[in-house]
């Protein structure tokens, strides 16, 4: 049965309250209005609710809402005076929602809510607290804690309770973990006997490995299409993961290096065609494919130096609070590795603070890209206020939407 189209904005307001609108800035929804203050919407994958987190300070509060004019269906999922809920994903069946929470003595619980009447279900805890969904949502792969030996990865069988598997290998320097959407692979990144750092793409079924040595940290998301991976890492042993933008292919057990620039950020198009990434504005950025061959499993002096501790030395302050940033905004062509300039824009301060240095976890629940793959939504500051943005990645004149601090597209 054909999906019917949403193509719809959520986004909050300056008075911190949920709207949708339709890209072209028709269709205006308010839908809350309400002595709270609500932050980071996101969408069903099937359309039919937002979710959204709803707090005054002392509490909050998990919400389900139809995407109607006033007043819109509101539904309560969770609520809390001390384990305050901050980050929402929703399973693929479009009926359960994964979140994470405070936790008075572990930092911070995973959580199950459905829009059943169920109670929540505490899954598991550990800070930080990175996920990914199997395509079937039946399973998790839960990648927690930092160092050994609280650092964990492993899978949550959502259907058995939520029995947690034992770990899979000893977690790297990265953040979220990913499965293919085929099912077929999942990737994360691993310490190796040696202390050094490989980003491992693994075959499920038969365990069969592709091992990419790293320096520094990593940060990966598959294609939403194909079982292609993206990663960026540095090309030096700091202890952050922007740096060149590369691209897996594990069939082929082939990588190339698709942006030779200091990539903060990057996130696939719907259909798999393009990568939206950002780098600093005014950075010298070459423009042509650079093929490259890279050694796979192999071993290499990796982000752990002596002791087995992180060199840090060469860490970087990019990501400490920051009221404006100018950013340059790309779109990569996947298939000739080619990049072109969207635009040069200044994101709202809740963008730079919360939501990129968590791009490759947020890019698994909350889209920028439009379901068409030829525009991105994006909180842009002009003259001090943070606008709602469309912009083309044909190069079109951007479209101011509306005032606000956080906006997310529709995966339909």
């Amino acid at each position: 049965m054909p999906v019917e189209s949403v193509n719809r904005i959520a986004y909050i307001d300056p008075q911190g309250q949920l709207n949708t609108i339709d890209p072209t800035g028709q269709g205006w929804h308010q839908l809350t209005q309400e002595a709270l203050t609500f932050q980071f919407p996101t969408w069903a994958p099937d359309g039919s609710h937002l979710s959204v987190i709803g707090g005054n300070g002392q509490s909050a509060a998990i919400y389900a809402i139809k995407d109607q004019s006033l007043p819109a269906p509101f539904q309560k999922l969770y609520f809390s005076q001390s384990q305050l809920p901050f980050y929402l994903y929703w399973a693929p069946d479009s009926q359960v929602i994964s979140f994470l929470a405070s936790h008075s003595t572990h930092g911070v619980g995973l959580h199950l809510v459905s829009l059943t009447d169920e109670p929540s279900t505490l899954l598991a805890t550990g800070q930080p607290l990175f996920w990914d969904w199997t395509p079937e949502g039946d399973q998790i792969l839960m990648h927690s804690g930092v160092t050994h030996p609280d650092a964990r990865l492993a899978l949550i069988d959502v259907r058995r309770s939520g029995v947690i598997g034992e770990n899979i290998a000893r977690p790297g320097l990265f953040q979220a973990p990913g499965i293919a959407p085929s099912g077929r692979y999942w990737a994360y990144a691993e310490i190796d006997d040696y202390d050094n750092g490989q980003l491992v793409v693994e075959e499920i079924a038969t365990q069969e490995r592709i091992d990419i040595p790293y320096e520094g940290a990593v940060a990966l998301n598959w294609s939403p299409t194909r079982d292609q991976l993206a990663f960026i890492t540095p090309s030096t042993s700091v202890r952050r993961y922007y740096g060149a933008l590369h691209l897996l292919d594990p069939t082929a057990k082939s990588v190339r290096l698709a942006v030779d620039a200091v990539v903060l950020a990057f996130f696939w198009s719907p259909n798999g065609q393009y990568i939206a990434y950002l780098t600093m504005a005014d950075v010298p950025h070459p423009s042509a494919p650079i093929e490259t061959g890279p050694r796979l499993n192999g071993h290499h002096n990796g982000p752990f130096k002596a002791n087995g501790r992180p060199d840090t030395s060469h860490q970087t302050d990019l990501f400490k609070p920051l009221e404006t940033l100018s950013l340059d905004l790309w779109s990569l062509d996947v298939a000739t590795l080619t990049s072109h300039k969207v635009a040069t824009i200044e994101p709202s301060s809740l963008f730079m603070n919360q939501f990129l240095p968590f791009f490759d976890q947020y890019a698994l629940s909350h889209r920028l890209w439009s379901p068409d793959s030829q525009a991105l939504v994006l909180p842009i500051k002009k003259a001090g206020v943070s606008e709602i943005t469309v912009a083309a990645i044909d190069g079109a004149q951007p479209v101011t939407l509306a005032p606000g601090e956080i906006a997310f597209w529709s995966w339909q």
